[in-house]
């Protein structure tokens, strides 16, 4: 940057959806909140540059609350697992460890606590990119794509 003589320049600050952030922007969710704090995330590790990424993921999650190992919250943290496990994957990044300690118990999938037996879920386990085997997470590769759609900021 060029500096002007008296010419102030201010940096805005840096606004970054954190993974350790995630756990509880998910829990306060209203019902979409899930889907809509993942998105952010996505979205802005597309407009990131490597170095901001690893800074999104140096951090683990925590559970928001104790008592979310127990119950629908108890798959959060595999969900977000299995989303930084995806991308970093998929931009040729090397995963922080904290991405390995978690794995559901059971198929779930982004939005739901089971992944029921049908034949849309089927098909989605046979396109799911390998992070999603790890975590037991299991969605189609375009969840992590950076979809510009009205109602998500």
């Amino acid at each position: 940057m060029t500096e002007v003589p008296g010419v102030t320049t201010v940096q805005p600050p840096e606004r970054l959806l954190r993974a350790c952030h995630l756990p509880a922007l998910i829990a306060d969710d209203d019902g979409r909140g899930r889907v809509v704090a993942l998105r952010q995330f996505v979205k802005d590790w597309a407009a990131s540059d490597d170095v901001r990424r690893r800074r999104m993921v140096a951090d683990a999650p925590l559970r928001h609350r104790p008592w979310h190992r127990l119950g629908p919250r108890r798959f959060d943290l595999a969900r977000i697992a299995a989303v930084v496990d995806g991308l970093c994957e998929r931009d040729n990044l090397s995963p922080p460890a904290w991405v390995a300690s978690h794995r559901a118990d059971r198929p779930v999938s982004l939005t739901q606590q089971r992944l029921a037996p049908t034949k849309w879920n089927a098909w989605v386990r046979s396109v799911a990119p390998p992070a999603c085997e790890r975590h037991n997470v299991w969605f189609v590769p375009t969840a992590l794509d950076d979809y510009r759609v009205h109602g998500f900021r």
